[in-house]
């Protein structure tokens, strides 16, 4: 039984590390213009839009990206080309 726990552990710390990877690659190849569909390609689909706002007749959309770890990604487009990204940490000032 021990054996099946610690290998369940050990599967479940890969697996958390292997996704942090996955973004970590994903934002190396980030860059400024880029397309909305380019950004959801190399950081998937799983976001959530944070606003749409439209400021001086250009559309504003704002994408979240979160993971594991309370890290927010955060990816603002203008009229469909990225204008900035960033990123929050939950409980760090």
């Amino acid at each position: 039984m021990k054996k099946i726990l610690f290998i369940a552990f050990i599967a479940t710390v890969l697996s958390a590390c292997g996704s942090m990877k996955v973004y970590n690659s994903a934002l190396k190849q980030i860059e400024l213009g880029m397309t909305r569909q380019e950004v959801v390609s190399l950081m998937g689909d799983k976001y959530t839009t944070s606003g749409v706002t439209r400021v001086q007749g250009k559309e504003q959309e704002t994408l979240e990206y979160k993971d594991m770890y309370k890290n927010h990604f955060f990816f603002v487009f203008v009229d469909g080309h990225l204008n900035k990204w960033y990123k929050e940490t939950e409980g760090k000032e």
